[in-house]
């Protein structure tokens, strides 16, 4: 699946949540009507034969008017076909039967929610303007009309805590979404969060307890089979936007590290060779060689033998009784 995404930053969204600056987070402005066109029609041609999405993303897209849905949605309908369709991301109270009918009739595929949490206490601190109840009978109404459903989670937002963690891992693995993206909460420039934040009302999540959290989160819903397709903001934003929070260009990839780091840990066979995927590579050299000292820490070990099998998938590793081609 190959996904074109075409940004319209705050569009339609009739709320600023508290820890929301859109523009800060995309740098884009909405393209013009002839750009995103032109744009689209390039992508299809190069992926002819490649099953893909045309997304809008960062708005509420549900919540602009039917007749500016239209105007994006015909820039799109000359090129859909079998393995084209169209994804869109909104609001949970901005679901019902007559809309979700009008993006079916318009070619519509994937919708994604921006739950953030499913506790009333988060949601009700976070300014969102909706319940749970509101949130899981979206999802529903999605699942149930036949769209693939993707939800946003936001650990870290205030009034975030293990229980209401625990809350909304459990409310997603009901609901079963085709895919998730988990977003720890950064307090950008000139929102809300900055003002709470500066004021000493909020207080972030620390790095190493967001990828504490991210990975618990990550660990439950794939073995639920619920896919992870983004794991932290993109590398892109400016640093003079990033006020405050567990903000890492590769943030995802201290997840996976931290997640295979635990597996490797509780599965060490002393005397044996670990053998590692060359995909999992930059896990262990990485970031200073954070994963890898921490699991040499716990194994209380000075070296550890290794050896690349480049038949192994990425995340996967193994022991075997062969000679090391590296100690790390």
């Amino acid at each position: 699946m190959k996904i074109f995404p075409i940004f319209i930053p705050h569009l339609g969204c009739p709320f600023a949540c508290v820890y929301c600056n859109q523009h800060s987070i995309t740098k884009s402005k909405i393209p013009e009507p002839s750009k995103i066109s032109s744009d689209i029609s390039r992508f299809c041609k190069f992926n002819q034969n490649i099953e893909k999405e045309i997304a809008f993303f960062g708005g509420t897209f549900t919540h602009l008017s039917q007749t500016e849905q239209q105007d994006f949605f015909d820039l799109v309908q000359p090129l859909l076909d079998y393995k084209t369709s169209i994804r869109i991301s909104t609001r949970p109270d901005f679901i019902n039967e007559n809309i979700l009918s009008f993006c079916r009739k318009n070619g519509v595929k994937t919708i994604e929610l921006g739950i953030q949490s499913f506790s009333d206490q988060v949601l009700e601190s976070s300014q969102r303007k909706y319940d749970s109840k509101t949130a899981i009978s979206a999802c529903k109404m999605v699942k149930k009309n036949n769209f693939n459903l993707g939800i946003q989670l936001m650990p870290g937002l205030p009034a975030f805590s293990e229980k209401y963690l625990l809350k909304t891992i459990s409310e997603t693995i009901k609901i079963r979404p085709e895919f998730v993206r988990i977003y720890p909460t950064i307090v950008l420039k000139n929102t809300v969060l900055e003002k709470w934040f500066r004021d000493k009302k909020y207080f972030p999540l620390e790095i190493d307890e967001a990828v504490d959290i991210v990975a618990e989160m990550v660990n439950i819903f794939e073995k639920e089979n619920i896919k992870i397709i983004k794991i932290g903001l993109h590398s892109d934003i400016e640093p003079e936007n990033i006020i405050a929070g567990p903000y890492h260009p590769s943030f995802g990839e201290l997840v996976r590290a931290k997640i295979l780091s635990e597996r490797i840990f509780n599965k060490f066979e002393q005397d044996r060779t670990l053998i590692i995927s060359p995909s999992d590579i930059s896990l262990f050299k990485g970031f200073e060689q954070k994963m890898l000292n921490e699991l040499k820490q716990k194994i209380q070990i000075n070296k550890i033998p290794i050896s690349i099998d480049r038949k192994l998938a990425k995340n996967k590793f193994a022991f075997r009784d062969i000679k090391a081609k590296k100690w790390w």
